[in-house]
């Protein structure tokens, strides 16, 4: 989120995995550092940093946009009151960014104190007040992004760097909601004055500059920024490189090959077939750890024959998801049986689940009623992940207990639509989430949800949905945790594929940067050292 600095080297943030499972003690005592400085003063660098990215961009306005690629682009732009502090657990993981902090006066009223130092990138050094963050708050409960404010009733301005935040009950993650990228604050002064596309006008360190969708988005630092005199230790505190562009390459070969010239600094998702060659080139640097994001095979269950549970759990149970992560990543990923990404509070992966078992998938076929050959379509996307190379496995794997795939690719644009409008049968997908379980029960899974791509509606379902984000008992809200994941893994909407590890291949002069499990990478403070 951005005069010399005294101790300018917010550059040296430790890369950090949220949730990495496994990995030495040297490597969890990263995960947890904070970012440290380096010598005073901005450190000797390349002026552009660019990195090579695995999806396109495809829309800047915050609250109109819900995707990892926009939201990597954003952060760098514009800052939200709550910081996520992707290396920490527990009461250090969410900490104040534009708030300095924050109180419970009851249940459901929430006063917020801001910082005084901030201002807008917009030329003309507009601070930031409590009137922009009502702005910001009203205005994303018209826009897309309302699931982000579950609850959120009013906010109400109390004084120029204070408001009061009303919610309809208590919400264990609504303060977690606020790190949220597309919450992030933006200008009431710059929409009120009519300026053309306002959303690009931010706090952070860095401004737009230029964006040529399927090219590049360039992005350039703010010299005058209000965070550059903050000590290294702060979130916000200024940005390194004079240049970030963003270039996105669907082509994971072009990605290699860009590096290996040096006409990009980092490749994001090396194909794992190019690894051994990435690992001997000596200019640079290959770094893999346990990610965060979950891939999954899911069903339509308001679509027969998927609306019958036995014949979903039979189709688990067909699922040989070594096999598909063998194709999909070589192996490198890790296999899950519950829904919940890996890092979030209360994962719980001890539930039998369905392993590879096609006695056990016949027998479930057989409770089902199901005896004739079954014929159904399975949807993917045909960029940006592996999924072509699941849909093949598992088309191969349901052939055996005697249902017949066909597979349909689309882009990607077009299979959300599909699957929002219930038009899909079965579908591949992939979820991160790595701040806020709520994101992954409320959306995934509640009815009516817009993301619910499963279809699926259960009123039990929801109540613990409910009270996971409602109890203050800790040891009760924990237990409705693990109970909610049990039972959802048994009722089968979607079968929890494998976690995909984190590959990054970049120059080996890189330098700050600060990588996230699931993709959302912070480029703040990121350099090529000369």
């Amino acid at each position: 989120m951005k005069k010399l600095l005294t101790a300018a080297c917010a550059a040296m943030m430790v890369m950090a995995i949220a949730g990495c499972g496994g990995g030495d003690k040297k490597e969890e005592k990263k995960a947890d550092a904070k970012p440290a400085a380096a010598a005073a003063g901005v450190p000797a660098h390349k002026e552009k940093l660019i990195i090579g990215a695995d999806g396109d961009i495809n829309n800047l306005n915050l609250q109109k946009q819900q995707d990892a690629a926009n939201n990597v682009i954003l952060k760098n732009t514009h800052q939200t009151l709550v910081f996520f502090n992707n290396g920490s657990q527990g009461k250090d993981r969410f900490v104040p960014g534009l708030a300095t902090d924050w109180k419970f006066v009851d249940d459901t009223h929430i006063i917020m104190n801001l910082r005084k130092d901030v201002y807008f990138n917009d030329g003309k050094k507009t601070p930031m007040t409590a009137e922009d963050v009502k702005f910001t708050l009203d205005m994303a409960m018209k826009n897309v992004v309302k699931s982000a404010l579950a609850g959120f009733v009013k906010c109400t301005v109390k004084d120029k760097y204070q408001v009061e935040i009303e919610i309809k009950t208590y919400n264990n993650e609504f303060i977690q909601s606020l790190a949220s990228v597309p919450l992030s604050i933006q200008s009431k002064k710059a929409y009120d004055d009519g300026v053309k596309e306002p959303w690009f006008i931010g706090t952070g360190p860095y401004k737009y500059e230029k964006w040529v969708q399927g090219e590049y988005c360039r992005l350039t630092k703010v010299k005058d920024y209000w965070g550059n005199n903050l000590p290294a230790s702060d979130n916000f505190s200024q940005g390194i490189s004079d240049v970030i562009e963003f270039r996105p390459m669907k082509e994971a070969s072009a990605r290699v090959m860009a590096l290996q010239a040096g006409e990009i600094d980092v490749c994001i998702n090396p194909p794992i077939s190019d690894l051994k060659f990435l690992k001997e080139d000596k200019k640079i640097t290959v770094d893999e750890k346990t990610g965060t994001r979950l891939f999954y095979f899911a069903f339509n269950v308001e679509k027969k024959p998927w609306d019958n549970k036995k014949l979903r759990q039979a189709v688990a149970c067909a699922i040989d998801k070594k096999s598909v992560l063998d194709a999909a990543l070589n192996g490198k990923g890790t296999l899950q049986k519950t829904i919940l990404n890996r890092g979030l509070w209360g994962f719980y992966d001890e539930m039998p689940g369905y392993d590879y078992n096609l006695d056990r998938a016949k027998k479930l076929m057989a409770e089902a009623g199901v005896t004739g050959p079954v014929n159904v379509s399975l949807t993917y996307a045909t960029a940006g992940g592996p999924y072509e190379q699941i849909a093949t496995v598992i088309q191969a794997n349901l052939k055996q207990i005697g249902i017949n795939v066909k597979l349909v690719p689309m882009e990607q644009a077009a299979l959300k639509a599909a699957c929002k409008d219930g038009k899909q049968e079965m579908f591949i997908w992939r979820w991160n989430e790595d701040s806020k379980v709520d994101f992954v029960y409320r959306d995934l899974f509640y009815t009516g949800s817009g993301s619910n791509y499963h279809h699926f509606a259960d009123k039990k379902a929801d109540q613990m949905i409910d009270d996971v984000a409602t109890l203050k008992d800790q040891d009760k809200r924990m237990k409705t945790g693990v109970e909610l994941q049990k039972y959802l893994v048994d009722e089968c909407p979607q079968v929890p594929l494998y976690i995909a590890n984190l590959v990054i291949a970049y120059n080996k002069d890189l330098k700050g940067q600060y990588f996230y499990g699931g993709g959302n990478h912070d480029w703040r403070h990121a350099y090529i050292a000369k």
